[in-house]
């Protein structure tokens, strides 16, 4: 991932690099080469900033969809749609909240 990253921005290219994307054999390696393609300009993120930025927002048809996908980059993910779909509930009808009950 450095050497081409670092390549396209000597070329004037504006670099993304998908760092969960590239493996390496330890955590020292991780960082120093993060640290090393950061000054050289390059923009680190992860996948699921990708998607996010391929998204672009959750006001559009496909929304259920891209919740589907976050799930699959990162399967706690669930959890918060399961949180969300349970507030629209309560709201829409009307349930008491937890907190309000005695």
């Amino acid at each position: 991932m450095a050497f081409p990253s670092i390549s396209a921005v000597q070329d004037g290219y504006k670099v993304f690099a998908v760092v969960d994307a590239s493996g390496t054999y330890s955590k020292m390696a991780q960082e120093i080469t993060l640290a090393r393609v950061v000054q050289a300009g390059v923009v680190p993120m992860d996948t699921a900033a990708v998607a996010s930025e391929i998204q672009k927002t959750w006001h559009r048809d496909d929304a259920r969809k891209w919740a589907e996908v976050y799930t699959k980059i990162f399967p706690p993910y669930q959890l918060l749609i399961e949180s969300y779909a349970k507030a629209q509930q309560v709201a829409t009808e009307h349930e008491t909240l937890d907190s309000q009950r005695a």
